[in-house]
């Protein structure tokens, strides 16, 4: 009787692992990794990470983080290439936040904000794309 309750438990429970890691331990490593990229100082984060697991296209997961930098877009990308690891970097783009993409999370073409400041060029998107 108790190796049948033991069973069951030991089911149950690796069933609540697995759904555990498919809704949120995905998510642990890519939020490690953009949140400890070595980042210039005095960056301000606008938009903080957001990240989904997507069928358009083809299977991917996608992450974004919209930052502002005073040094500007060209400065800041050369920064972060510079200071981080190519293994950090790996499916890590760079980007300004100016453009349109159609996968993208945050979108500057609704952020009437945005469009309204004359420091365009020191907004930067930091993006984690790969396809699973």
């Amino acid at each position: 009787m108790k190796t049948k309750k033991s069973r069951w438990i030991l089911l149950l429970s690796i069933a609540a692992i697995l759904l555990l890691y498919q809704f949120i331990g995905w998510r642990i490593p890519i939020t490690l990794r953009m949140e400890t990229l070595n980042l210039p100082q005095n960056y301000e984060t606008v938009y903080p990470t957001k990240m989904w697991i997507s069928d358009v296209y083809w299977w991917h997961i996608k992450a974004e983080k919209v930052i502002k930098c005073d040094i500007g877009y060209e400065a800041a990308k050369e920064y972060i290439e510079t200071h981080n690891a190519k293994r950090v970097l790996k499916y890590i783009d760079i980007y300004p936040y100016g453009g349109m993409s159609d996968i993208a999370i945050y979108d500057s073409e609704f952020d009437d904000e945005f469009w309204e400041r004359s420091d365009q060029d020191n907004y930067i998107v930091i993006s984690y794309f790969r396809q699973i």
